[in-house]
C-alpha cells in the first residue's frame, strides 16, 4: 500500500524528540518495514490554528500541497489530532483524492467543548474524528473518548503501543564503564530520563529526587543517573544536587542508540508517570532489561506487568518511594522483574505486529472504497 502520513502537531524531524515524535517515527518506520510505501506530508503547523488568523491562507495552500503530495495513495493516516493540534487537513484532502481517511491518536475531551477558550479547537477534532473512516488508540483514554463521541464500535480499534523488535540492545560493557565513571560500582543504580520541561515531567523529576534522597536518608546506599535535558534543567539540578550531593549524575540528552549502555548501567528505572499517555521510555527500558518502578496515573500500566516486569504504585509520592525502596532493598526481585522485561516488550508491544493491524485494516478500508 502506499499510505499518505500527516504529522500536524510537530514534524516528523523535529529535532526535540517528545514522546510524540519516537511514537510516530515508529509508526512510519514500522509500516514501511511491512512492505508499503510512507509519504510523509509536507508540514504545517496546526497547534491552535484557530486562534491565528494570519495562518489561515498558508493552511489552505498547505493543504493543496498535501493533497499533491499524497496524489497516487491508497489511504491517509494522522497520527495526533485533539483539541490544541486538530486535523484540519486530513479530512478534507482524502475526500478530494477519494481515498479512506483514517486517525491515530485521537483525543476526544468533552470539557474542551465547555469552554470558550478551547471550544473552536474541540469542534475541529471532533469535526475531524466524526469524518475519519477509522481511529486508531493506543491509549485507553482514547477508546473511551471515542464511546463518548458515539462512533460505531467497528470505526475505532485499541492497537497498544509498540516498539521496534531488537531497536536497543543491553550493553553491560558501556553500562559497566558509566557506573566506573560516577563511582557508584557498589551502589545500588536508579535511573530516570525525561524531557525536563514545566509541568508534569519536571514535577515527576521532583519526585524522584525526593523519593531518592528519603531512601538515602534510611541508610540505603542509592545512586540516581538522569537522562534529558530542556529549558528547567538549570533548576532541576541544583534542587537534585540539594537533596542527593554527590550521588546524582546529569547526563543531559542520550541519544536513542546509545540508550542500551544508560540502561545497563542501572538496577531500577523510576519515573512516576505523572499524567503520562503512554510512556514509551518504560518500553525502552524494559526491552533493554530493567525493571521500572512507575505509578497508575494514566499511561505506564498500559504497558509495565505490575509484579512481573516492575511495579506499578499508587499515584502518591510515598507509593512511589515505597516502590522504588521495594526494588532496591530486593536485588532478587528486582533482577527477576529484570529478567522478564524484555519477553514483555517482545510478546506484547512489538511495533511490526501491533502496527501491522494498522495496515490491515487501512487495506480493507481501501479494497471496500475501490
Amino acid at each position: 500500500m502506499k499510505i499518505a502520513l500527516c504529522t500536524p502537531f510537530k514534524p516528523l524531524d523535529n529535532a526535540s524528540v517528545s514522546g510524540d515524535v519516537t511514537i510516530a517515527r515508529d509508526l512510519r518506520d514500522a509500516l514501511a518495514r511491512l512492505g508499503n510505501e510512507v509519504v510523509a506530508m509536507p508540514y504545517f503547523p496546526a497547534k491552535e490554528i484557530w486562534k491565528r488568523p494570519a495562518r489561515w491562507p498558508g493552511a489552505y495552500r498547505a493543504m493543496g500541497r498535501m493533497a499533491e503530495a499524497a496524489r497516487g495513495c491508497d489511504a491517509w493516516l494522522t497520527y495526533g489530532s485533539y483539541y490544541k493540534a486538530p486535523d484540519v487537513f486530513g479530512p478534507a484532502c482524502a475526500a478530494r483524492l477519494g481515498i479512506p481517511y483514517a486517525i491515530f491518536q485521537a483525543s476526544y475531551a468533552v470539557n474542551r467543548g465547555r469552554k470558550l477558550a478551547t471550544w473552536p479547537g474541540y469542534r475541529l477534532n471532533r469535526r475531524a474524528m466524526l469524518r475519519a473512516d477509522h481511529i486508531f488508540c493506543n491509549r485507553l483514554n482514547d477508546l473511551r473518548g471515542c464511546t463518548r463521541l458515539g462512533l460505531p464500535p467497528d470505526r475505532y480499534s485499541h492497537v497498544p503501543p509498540g516498539l521496534p523488535q531488537g531497536l536497543l540492545t543491553r550493553d553491560g560493557e558501556a553500562g559497566a564503564a558509566l557506573r566506573r565513571e560516577w563511582g557508584a560500582q557498589g551502589a545500588r543504580v536508579v535511573l530516570t530520563a525525561a524531557m525536563m520541561r514545566a509541568g508534569v515531567k519536571a514535577e515527576g523529576l521532583r519526585w524522584v529526587f525526593r523519593s531518592c534522597a528519603a531512601l538515602v536518608e534510611r541508610g540505603r546506599d542509592v545512586f540516581l543517573a538522569v537522562a534529558g535535558d530542556g529549558p528547567r534543567r538549570a533548576e532541576l539540578e541544583p534542587e537534585a544536587r540539594n537533596l542527593l550531593g554527590d550521588r546524582v549524575r546529569f547526563l543531559g540528552l542520550v541519544e536513542r542508540e546509545k540508550l542500551g549502555g544508560f540502561f545497563a548501567a542501572g538496577d531500577l528505572f523510576a519515573f512516576p508517570g505523572l499524567a503520562e499517555s503512554v510512556g514509551m521510555v518504560y518500553l525502552e527500558a524494559q526491552q533493554c532489561g530493567l525493571p521500572v518502578v512507575a505509578t497508575d496515573d494514566e499511561g505506564a500500566p498500559q504497558v509495565v506487568a505490575h509484579n512481573r516486569t516492575g511495579i506499578i504504585t499508587g499515584a502518591t509520592i510515598d507509593d512511589f518511594t515505597r516502590g522504588v525502596d521495594e526494588l532496591v532493598r530486593d536485588p532478587e526481585r528486582c533482577l527477576a522483574l529484570a529478567a522478564n522485561a524484555p519477553g514483555h516488550v517482545a510478546g506484547e508491544h512489538d511495533a511490526a505486529r501491533n502496527y501491522g493491524r494498522v495496515v490491515e485494516v487501512l487495506r480493507e478500508l481501501a479494497e471496500a472504497r475501490a
